[in-house]
């Protein structure tokens, strides 16, 4: 190549697998051809009365993040042990409410249904203040957010612990709500952008770990401390651990500047959607989000004093059921995991059965039906969490963190009007028949997820990777249609046809050569023959010369006529050497000019490697850079005046549309 080369990069290899000579191969691609696609991380954990969803958008394999940059190995993992600790302790926090209704109830000297606008205050505060709060903490740094975010929790911890009425129990609520909205909101991010990108899946588990730990072993805790010391004593000890977390993640947090929306990390990461976009669909998802969520809370926020009151459990076995639910959810989160990419919709129906079995159990209002309705209530709310979240973020017509917004806020909506029905029908028809109104509500929900058509659950059964997959499959394919198309000249003619034409070409051209041999042939053996009369005739006459002459002397005569027969032989002898001569010389010159029509018949078939070539009146085509980007290259040599593809040389020089030299190289 020369200084004035152009090149142009072309995946040739792909072209040449997927390209026929008349189109595009429509075949399966390889593995090799699937692109990764972005993809947003998706876990769940079920809490006592709820569950801590994480959403994080996947970025680029070779992309870090400045905290991961700026930070050690060593101090990332301190920094991810104190982020898991506090969600233990934001999740023990929310369910402690569930754990220590009666208590409170006695302690501020109200009814329990009471106690349950208490969890509705909490669950609207997360509703109403994670995007506000969110949106805000983008102003500052993480380190500075988390600091700031356990301050505010460790101060609606000590208005609760030293409440003496319903008007300060609730502030406190308030108040940690709010710092455990925007909590939840930066933590899993934060967690994964400590560590590299094929990381972050870990790190985010881990968080979720803790969240799990609040389950297991926070809520039997906080139940422990409630019954034996008051209840006022789980949350001094969790206002003092929110001091803790405070000062730990100010030390061990790299303190980075937020980046701006303009920067161009941040503007060419690719917004991630739902493989199967459908706002009916979503809208469907959410409902029964929100009709499971009302179910669920409406009875589970009054179980203690339904298990002592209704079932007959002892107040020392609490804490066991507790712990057993925790680990019931936890192993039925990690059963149900593989399932849900191609079955979501089933794993909702499954999860949803287990429920209403749970709830069907709790009217029998007997211990054996206490713990059996915990197994069975622990396992299906984590399936369907988990569920639930798959699905909906699947159908999400818009980019990942307004989908997973729209799920959180209105899960914890069904969460906080789960109570409020709840405690009307405390006061109304009393505990025993809360789990009617839970089986009611639940069957709704069965029945909404049942009416799923048949064509969606097929579509849903390929996973969003594999079909992300297939979407960027057609683009690559689109744009080499596209190529194809800027690339062929105005009118296309068929590569079989074009070879046929020179066939027609090269045999007309031999055909015209070999008449024209004969033609020369027969010229010259007629010239020969028209030289050898022509002698005879001259003999002839010299001879009748002779004899007249031989009249007057018979010696001259007889001299003359040997003189005469002798010039006879010597012209005839002439006359067919050069009639053999011209007869030669026009052979020659008619498999000269065969051979000629040979070479032009030749130079005229196209060449195997290109179909079609664009149009130019004079000079050569120039290739546009964006014609069509790939992996090899097709060069144009200016200098030389040729067109170059990858794995063959073409060489064509045209001047004044008349072709001079066309050869074709294979590789």
């Amino acid at each position: 190549m020369t200084e004035n080369t152009t090149t142009l990069e072309l995946d040739v290899t792909r072209l040449r697998a997927q390209m026929s000579d008349d189109g595009i191969d429509d075949g399966p691609l390889n593995e090799r051809d699937w692109y990764d696609e972005a993809e947003a991380t998706t876990m769940s954990i079920p809490g006592v009365v709820g569950g801590e969803t994480v959403v994080v958008e996947e970025d680029e394999p070779g992309r870090r993040s400045p905290e991961s940059l700026g930070i050690t190995q060593r101090r990332a993992k301190i920094a991810l042990a104190v982020l898991a600790v506090g969600a233990f302790a934001t999740g023990a926090n929310e369910a402690s409410i569930v754990a220590l209704s009666p208590n409170i109830a006695s302690g501020l000297g109200v009814p329990v249904a009471a106690i349950g606008l208490l969890a509705t205050a909490f669950a609207f505060t997360v509703v109403f203040a994670t995007m506000p709060l969110t949106l805000l903490s983008t102003r500052f740094s993480k380190r500075k957010t988390l600091t700031a975010t356990f301050a505010v929790w460790t101060v609606g911890l000590v208005l609760t612990a030293s409440a003496t009425g319903m008007a300060q129990m609730t502030s406190g609520r308030i108040v940690s709500g709010a710092a455990h909205a925007l909590f939840w909101a930066v933590v899993a991010p934060t967690a994964a952008s400590l560590f590299a990108p094929h990381l972050r899946a870990k790190s985010v588990t881990r968080i979720l770990v803790g969240a799990a730990a609040a389950g297991v072993i926070g809520t039997p805790l906080v139940t422990i401390a409630g019954e034996n010391i008051g209840w006022q004593a789980p949350y001094w000890a969790l206002a003092a651990l929110g001091l803790i977390l405070g000062a730990a993640l100010w030390l061990v947090m790299p303190d980075i500047k937020p980046r701006r929306k303009s920067d161009p990390d941040q503007s060419e990461q690719e917004v991630v959607r739902g493989d199967v976009p459908s706002l009916p669909a979503f809208i469907r998802v959410l409902v029964v989000t929100f009709v499971a969520a009302v179910a669920m809370t409406s009875t589970w926020t009054y179980i203690v004093p339904f298990y002592k009151d209704v079932a007959g459990v002892n107040s020392s076995q609490l804490p066991l059921l507790f712990a057993l639910g925790g680990v019931i959810a936890v192993a039925s989160t990690l059963a149900i995991s593989p399932f849900l990419a191609r079955f979501a919709v089933y794993s909702v129906a499954a999860g949803i059965a287990m429920l209403a079995f749970a709830w069907a159990v709790l009217l029998f209002a007997q211990p054996w039906a206490a713990v059996t309705a915990q197994v069975f209530q622990a396992a299906g709310w984590s399936v369907v969490l988990a569920s639930l979240l798959n699905w909906a973020m699947r159908h999400s017509p818009w980019r990942t963190e307004v989908g997973a917004g729209t799920y959180t806020v209105t899960m914890n909506a069904g969460a906080g009007v789960g109570p409020v029905l709840g405690g009307v029908v405390v006061t109304t028809w009393g505990t025993v028949a809360l789990p009617w109104m839970s089986l009611g509500l639940t069957a709704i929900a069965g029945v909404i997820t049942a009416s799923v058509d048949q064509k969606m659950l097929k579509t849903l059964r390929v996973p969003s990777k594999v079909r992300r997959a297939l979407a960027k499959r057609d683009a690559l394919r689109a744009r080499r249609r596209e190529w194809q198309r800027r690339t062929a000249v105005a009118v296309k003619v068929p590569a079989g046809a074009v070879r046929a034409a020179g066939a027609v070409t090269l045999q007309t051209v031999g055909q015209g050569a070999a008449v024209a041999g004969k033609s020369v042939a027969k010229a010259s053996t007629t010239a020969g023959k028209t030289v050898a009369k022509a002698s005879a005739t001259a003999g002839k006459t010299v001879a009748k010369a002779g004899a007249n002459a031989g009249k007057s002397t018979a010696q001259g005569a007889m001299v003359a006529g040997q003189g005469a027969a002798k010039a006879t032989k010597t012209v005839a002898k002439s006359g067919v050497t050069a009639g053999k001569t011209v007869a030669k010389s026009g052979v020659k010159a008619g498999k000269t000019v065969a051979k000629s029509g040979v070479s032009v018949g030749k130079s005229a078939r196209p060449s195997t490697k290109a179909q079609s070539r664009p149009a130019a009146s004079s000079g050569t085509h120039d290739i546009s850079d964006q014609d069509m980007p790939g992996q090899n290259a097709l060069v144009h040599d200016a200098d030389r005046d040729r067109a170059v593809a990858p794995g063959t040389v073409e060489e064509c020089a045209v001047e004044n549309s008349t072709v001079e030299n066309f050869t074709v190289e294979r590789s």
